[in-house]
């Protein structure tokens, strides 16, 4: 199993909704199983647990 934080960059209008949607996202291989809303260059960060590298690059 990988884990892995992605770094994400949001329109400031959409961090609320990305921070709410994120979770419930269905992705080929991966699970989000955190996400975070920092300040700084990055608005949220995402904890993902995928089953290979493969995965987790789709």
């Amino acid at each position: 199993m990988i884990h892995a934080y992605v770094l994400i960059e949001a329109e400031p209008t959409r961090v609320q909704d990305l921070f709410r949607e994120l979770p419930e996202m269905e992705l080929d291989g991966s699970v989000i199983k955190e996400v975070h809303a920092v300040s700084g260059q990055y608005d949220l960060i995402a904890f993902v647990e995928s089953p290979d590298l493969k995965s987790l690059g789709n």
